[in-house]
């Protein structure tokens, strides 16, 4: 599996639980009420699976992003390669 495809798949998985949690949410009342003595356990594991995908997808493109950096610097540079990455990094683009 490349990169783009794991990012794919995440951003894929991420959507599918965002979908089962406001499913959840609907069903419970939550969405239109907020209150969250009412919002259910499937809800929230939904969300915490969501939030995952998501973070996991984020990485993923910081990683890549430092993969090009190394590709395009090389290791002869690498001052500026690390100074490239501490960006990425900090910055998160």
């Amino acid at each position: 599996m490349t990169i783009d495809e794991l990012i794919t798949w995440c951003e894929e998985e991420e959507q599918s639980h965002r979908m089962k949690c406001k499913r959840a949410d609907d069903a419970s009342g939550y969405t239109r009420s907020k209150d969250k003595n009412i919002r259910t356990a499937v809800a929230i594991r939904e969300e915490v699976y969501g939030d995952f995908y998501k973070q996991t997808a984020d990485t993923m493109r910081k990683y890549q992003k430092i993969e090009e950096i190394v590709g395009n610097y090389g290791f002869d540079t690498a001052w500026l390669c690390l100074k490239k990455i501490r960006e990425v990094l900090e910055d998160g683009e």
